[in-house]
This record gives structure tokens, C-alpha cells and sequence, in this order.
């Protein structure tokens, strides 16, 4: 079963060319599997059955949320829709099998105080000052994953219109503006410490972000510069790249931005993964009937 799995996700690398983060989701639920197919003695794919997938069904959501258990479904029709053009089967163990609804959690975000403590916060009269205010920024600026972010070049920014071509998930290319004080800071961070460490190294990199030593940051790292900006700022929320995300799409459509150019700036393919982010909390809804309502 194991040489299929490899086959399947050669298959997603060179046909259809899904990003590496998303092939390492498909390969972790997929030998998850086959090890436990094996265990129970099933080492053919063809001999995988509805009953031996319900019960594994069964042991994820005895040990996972069930967000994991829906996309480690999500994984298995995908690689019975490929294993049944491969091999000799007579229908797909999964094709019946319901994925279950699951509630939409609303996303962590930070408001518009601690996002403007957390970059207030950053002094940027150093070098890697003024590396980690322009990541910030811009993070902040842009709505940018953590992935994209490490990956930006510098064909990538237009110092002139103020914008980036970034290519997201599905090698989906979308302009996005990053506004005066990103760029501000950006700029200084090119023309200043980076420039320096290109100097310095006499390195070829092209990415934008570069550590001391002329090599692109690592998503580990750039973890370590936002966790180590939200210690300094004081905020005790748990704040990830992903939350400066959600910030940035939720401040945006707060302050009545259209819902699809916000769509298009994240690189959602369905407007519906953009509404999450409508949502408002109870104390503004409670402000604002009161400001509008004749008997508030």
C-alpha cells in the first residue's frame, strides 16, 4: 500500500502541482493509514474496505478534534479516486462515507490598539530592527501567509506603484498594495540593512528578508521574530503569522471594505472562506444600535 501512497503523491508534485505543505498534509494522513491498515493486516490497497475505514473513522475521533478526522477523510477520497484508476477495484471504500459538518471557529485576531502596540513596540534604529519592523509591516500590510512571506524576491515588490506579485496556494498569482508606512519601512529595510548584508556576504539571494548571513529566513525563524515583537509589545494573546492575517482581513472589512477585493487580496478561492472574517463582535453591535437606533 505504501508504493502506492508514493505513487499518489508523486502524482500531486508533478501533475498537479500542489505545494509542498499541502503534499506533507496528504503524506502524513496517508501513512498514518497505511500503518494502521497494516497492523490489522490489509497491506493491498484493493483490500481496503468501507468497514476497515469506518473503524479507523472510529480510532481518529477517539485520539483527534474533528477537524483533523474531516480532513484525514478529505485525503483518503482523494487517494481512492486516484488508487481506483491505478489498481483493480471495485468502488471506492470512502465514496459513501459523509464527511460531518463542522461548525466554522471564528479566528483569533488582535484589534487595532495591539496591533498598533506591537509595531509601535519595534524599535527599528538597529539592523535587525529595522529587518523585523518591515516584516511586521508589512505582514500586517498585506495579509500575507507565513509561507509567501519567506518566499517574497525582490521582483516580486514594485517600490513605485507599492504593491506585491505574490504567487499562493495553487500557483495563483494576485496583486496586492501595502500602503505608505509598510512601504516606508520596507524601503529602509532594502536600501539599509539589506543592502548591508548583500555587501557584507556578497550574497546572490534575491529574497527580500535575509538573515545575517545572506541566506533567506526560515519560516522557523520568522516564528521567532513574531513571537519575540509580541513579547516585547506586552500582549499575552497567543499570536501567530496567521493571526496577523485575520487581523488584517477582519480590520479591513470593519471598517467597510468590499468583501471581494478582500477575497482577492487573501488569494481565497471561494468568497465563503472569506466571510468568516464578517463577522463583528457584540460590543460594536451593541454600539452601534445604540448610535442609529431612534429608541437606542
Amino acid at each position: 500500500m505504501r508504493e502506492i501512497v508514493e505513487g499518489f503523491l508523486t502524482y500531486l508534485v508533478l501533475e498537479r502541482k500542489y505545494s509542498p505543505n499541502t503534499v506533507d498534509a496528504y503524506k502524513m494522513d496517508l501513512f498514518k493509514f497505511a500503518g494502521y491498515m497494516e497492523k490489522a493486516g490489509i497491506t493491498e490497497v484493493k483490500r481496503v474496505d468501507k468497514a476497515s475505514v469506518m473503524d479507523y473513522m472510529l480510532f481518529l475521533k477517539s485520539n483527534h478534534d474533528p477537524r483533523s478526522v474531516a480532513r484525514c477523510l478529505s485525503s483518503l477520497k482523494t487517494f481512492f479516486k486516484y488508487a481506483s484508476s491505478e489498481v483493480e477495484m471495485i468502488e471506492s471504500p470512502v465514496a459513501d462515507i459523509e464527511t460531518p459538518r463542522l461548525s466554522r471557529k471564528l479566528p483569533d485576531i488582535l484589534n487595532e490598539n495591539e496591533v498598533k502596540a506591537l509595531l509601535d513596540g519595534i524599535k527599528a534604529d538597529t539592523g535587525e530592527g529595522a529587518r523585523d519592523r518591515a516584516i511586521m509591516e508589512l505582514l500586517y500590510a498585506s495579509g500575507l501567509r507565513i509561507s509567501e512571506l519567506v518566499n517574497l524576491r525582490m521582483q516580486n515588490y514594485d517600490p513605485g506603484g507599492q504593491y506585491l506579485r505574490v504567487t499562493g496556494k495553487g500557483s495563483k498569482e494576485r496583486i496586492i498594495p501595502v500602503g505608505n508606512m509598510a512601504a516606508e519601512f520596507l524601503e529602509k529595510y532594502m536600501e539599509g540593512t539589506r543592502r548591508q548584508i548583500i555587501e557584507k556576504t556578497k550574497s546572490k539571494d534575491e529574497t527580500i528578508f535575509l538573515g545575517r548571513r545572506g541566506k533567506k529566513l526560515s519560516r522557523v525563524w520568522m516564528w521567532k521574530i513574531i513571537t519575540g515583537c509580541v513579547k516585547a509589545a506586552g500582549i499575552k494573546k497567543e499570536v501567530t503569522p496567521h493571526t496577523i492575517r485575520h487581523s488584517f482581513a477582519t480590520h479591513l472589512l470593519a471598517r467597510g471594505a468590499d468583501l471581494r477585493a478582500v477575497q482577492e487580496m487573501l488569494g481565497h478561492s471561494s468568497i465563503s472562506t472569506t466571510q468568516i472574517y464578517t463577522h463583528v463582535d457584540r460590543s460594536r453591535l451593541k454600539e452601534v444600535h445604540k448610535k442609529y437606533h431612534p429608541r437606542g
